[in-house]
């Protein structure tokens, strides 16, 4: 199964420029697929303690949010990188 995880925090500014163009209506059904035929999973933390140990379980230890892990397996941790690769995958509200 191919499957992109986004992580991003609660009040986190450059998680807010995400959410904004995320195509959140769209990412909540569990038929949503992107170009490349993957699911998207949107994991969202309400604290930076949660983020830690959120991003721990991933084996994302040294990572900040946010940050996009793609099926393939690529970390992408620069927010524009990420509004970039949403785009591209037809995730987002702007296509």
């Amino acid at each position: 199964m191919k499957v992109d995880r986004l992580f991003m925090e609660k009040d986190c500014p450059d998680c807010g420029s995400i959410r904004a163009i995320l195509d959140m209506d769209a990412v909540t059904r569990d038929d949503f697929r992107g170009a490349a035929d993957q699911e998207l999973r949107v994991l969202i933390s309400l604290s930076n303690q949660a983020s830690i140990e959120m991003l721990e379980k991933f084996d994302l230890k040294k990572e900040q949010m946010p940050v996009l892990v793609t099926y393939e397996g690529k970390t992408i941790r620069k927010p524009d990188r990420i509004l970039s690769h949403l785009r591209k995958n037809e995730m987002t509200i702007d296509d």
